[in-house]
């Protein structure tokens, strides 16, 4: 009997380009309101995701120095993109200047390893860049995307909060290994 293949990525890493800005501002407000816009949507919610998931605002990332946004592609579709800047001290931990501030797959690549290579290509480029390992802040009520993390090596250090509103909502902040 064969053991089962497994589950080879559909998609490709590379480093976002300016022409990526459009659908990186998509990719991003479809991710984050299937993820957080659980109870529907609020004029609260739309106020942010049409200002923070901006063309613009991707395109001053793009272009800013001690950011990388690392762009999962299938075919010649954006499935999932990473965003890291490197100079972002962890507010639990001295020795991470690297966050891992986005980690976005699209809700129909989930599951087929896009997050891993994507989270792998950041990882690299922070121990290039800095040295230090990636640190970030997940919803504590995500626990998928937490699962995710743990299983990476990655261990909570600390809460901190993050404001939609009037409302905080709290986050566990993580760090991964430094190898």
């Amino acid at each position: 009997m064969n053991a089962p293949a497994t589950m080879q990525p559909e998609a490709s890493i590379r480093a976002g380009v300016p022409a990526d800005a459009e659908n990186l501002a998509a990719l991003g407000m479809q991710v984050w309101l299937h993820t957080y816009a659980t109870d529907g949507i609020s004029s609260t919610i739309s106020q942010y995701v049409l200002s923070t998931f901006t063309a613009d605002k991707f395109l001053a990332l793009l272009a800013y120095p001690s950011t990388a946004v690392l762009v999962a592609e299938a075919g010649k579709n954006l499935v999932g993109y990473a965003l890291v800047t490197f100079d972002a001290a962890c507010p639990a931990a001295a020795a991470a200047t690297s966050e891992l501030a986005t980690l976005y797959v699209q809700e129909h690549f989930a599951g087929r390893g896009i997050g891993s290579l994507l989270l792998a290509r950041a990882e690299a480029q922070a121990r290039e860049q800095t040295g230090t390992p990636l640190w970030l802040t997940v919803n504590a009520r995500n626990s998928r995307a937490i699962a995710f993390y743990h299983r990476r090596g990655y261990t909570k250090i600390g809460i901190a909060q993050f404001r939609l509103g009037a409302d905080d909502h709290e986050n566990h902040v993580l760090v991964g290994s430094n190898t």
